[in-house]
């Protein structure tokens, strides 16, 4: 199976690398098209001036040829190449080939006389490579004189000198076209840059957005100065994708604070819920010091002198408000409405009062708690909040026990609970042996509002009010569960510091009772 590979390619460099081809290709095609164009002029000047100066040369020697004056025409050969510098030689042939005449400065070799030729009663042009002479490219042009009747004029152009100077004019027009090119360059990235520069300030900002600080942060993406020329802003496309950026943010962030104010709302509701829940437990709890307290009452009534008697209820009645006044504050302090305030906290003591607030349950469902603990930690953490965590948890386990012992009546209920340290987090496992959790439902639990008890029983958001309030700890919650095995409900939150163990720190697989909590 073939792995696709993601590459990085900026759409900043994407439009740069677009322009710089566009430019490159269409000053290559510029280049090219002058270059063929001064090319062919060259070629067809060069001819044209061939042509002229030999035609002018074959019309003033008819006379001196027919008239055998040789002197005269070696003066006019002297003259036509002192006319023109770039002329490497002339000489003039009879019709069967023999030099009549010549410039006195060369020699004609015979290869050069064989290399062209006049046609029908017409000039040749042709290109040819004289090794003899300082310049090797020369231009050489047989003319006829009077329809060749008289023979022919062999006239030579230097190429080299004539295209030294065209290659000079052309790199200067090179230079020229290279500059626009530099130019036409430098605006594209400009431009790239141009249209980059706000879909980046966007892309860095997107990526910025943090939805637990989003309210106290300003995400706003202000205008760049480059557009504003003197009191005139130049707006266009871009700056209408940023505007409807920021008024989505600006509507982002309201939607957050909405949601957690729905949120506080929600933590509250499952909150009362689950004080709903313990009621009942909460009363029996206080009922019983209660009677305790009227039955010394009633002693004390009835023999008022007895100072010894009197001083053994009085320790009594003490002992049952102290644990009256235990269970209120306990009561007060959990359906207290609280922000979420981080201190220095030992998750071990949040989860011994929570599992004080649902003691009665356990023992009336006659629930065992094994708790194994194997270090001591300190989390950065709202107790108020972690402590709601735990009593949801084990109110969903006390429920599934209880769904389960349907089935059997005799079924003996257990939760468990494991605290470890790992990589400087700590990891809190509740583990009940209850009915579980149906695989197709498994993927909703943690939504709100999302319930499997009867209607009335239960809110259906003390799953996701406690995974919001873990991952606002910078935590995880998350579970194992197999359907009429059990659930494991696992929480990982960062500690802030370690200690070392001592003995009394130490509750390693220890199982107690809950009435002599």
């Amino acid at each position: 199976m073939s792995m696709e590979r993601n590459i990085n390619f900026p759409l900043f460099w994407k439009f740069s690398s677009i322009a710089v081809f566009v430019v490159l290709i269409f000053g290559t095609i510029n280049i090219y098209l002058l270059w063929s164009s001064v090319y062919r002029s060259f070629e067809k000047e060069i001819d044209k001036r061939c042509i002229v100066l030999s035609s002018i040369i074959a019309e003033k020697v008819v006379s001196p040829i027919v008239y055998e004056n040789i002197v005269s025409i070696y003066s006019e050969l002297e003259e036509a190449q002192k006319s023109d510098k770039s002329i490497a030689y002339i000489f003039i042939l009879d019709k069967f080939g023999n030099i009549i005449a010549r410039t006195t400065d060369i020699k004609i070799p015979p290869q050069l006389i064989s290399a062209n030729s006049i046609g029908l009663g017409s000039y040749q042009i042709k290109i040819i490579e004289a090794k003899n002479f300082s310049k090797k490219i020369i231009r050489d042009i047989a003319y006829p004189i009077l329809n060749g009747q008289l023979g022919s004029v062999r006239l030579g152009i230097v190429e080299e000198d004539i295209r030294t100077e065209l290659n000079e004019s052309t790199k200067k027009l090179l230079l020229m076209i290279l500059l626009f090119l530099i130019i036409g360059l430098a605006g594209a990235l400009f431009f790239s840059f141009l249209i980059t520069s706000p879909i980046k300030a966007i892309s860095k900002k997107a990526h910025n957005v943090n939805l637990d600080t989003i309210t106290k942060e300003n995400l706003k993406i202000e205008r760049p100065r480059y557009k504003k020329i003197l009191n005139f802003y130049f707006k266009d496309e871009l700056d209408l994708l940023v505007s409807k950026f920021n008024m989505m943010l600006a509507r982002l962030k309201r939607n957050v604070e909405e949601l957690k104010r729905n949120r506080d709302s929600f933590i509250q509701t499952e909150k009362l819920a689950s004080i709903g829940t313990l009621t009942s437990g909460i009363g029996h709890e206080i009922n019983n010091p209660l009677s305790g307290i009227q039955n010394g009452v009633n002693r004390l009534i009835r023999n008022p002198d007895d100072i010894e008697q009197n001083k053994k209820y009085l320790d009594l009645i003490k002992e049952a408000t102290d644990k009256i006044e235990i269970i209120v504050q306990q009561l007060l302090n959990f359906s207290r409405k609280q922000d979420v305030l981080f201190e220095r906290i030992n998750p071990v003591t949040i989860l011994e009062n929570s599992i004080k607030l649902v003691s009665y349950k356990l023992n009336k469902y006659n629930i065992i708690v094994k708790q194994s603990l194997c270090c001591v930690q300190y989390l950065n953490a709202s107790t108020n909040h972690l402590e709601q965590v735990f009593l949801n948890l084990f109110l969903n386990s006390i429920d599934a026990i209880n769904e389960k012992r349907k089935m059997n009546p005799d079924f003996q209920g257990k939760i468990s609970i494991r605290l470890e340290c790992k990589e400087g987090k700590s990891i809190i496992h509740i583990n009940d042996n209850g009915i579980g959790i149906k695989d197709e439902i498994q993927n909703s639990i943690f939504d709100p509002f999302f319930t499997t008890k009867e209607v009335g029983k239960g809110t259906g958001l003390g799953l996701y009010v406690s995974y919001d309030i873990i991952k606002e700890h910078g935590g995880k919650l998350s579970f194992n569960s197999t359907y009429g095995t059990g659930t494991e409900f696992i929480i990982i939150l960062p500690i802030i510091d370690t200690e070392e163990l001592n003995e009394n720190d130490i509750k390693n697989n220890e199982f107690f009772d809950l009435d002599t909590l």
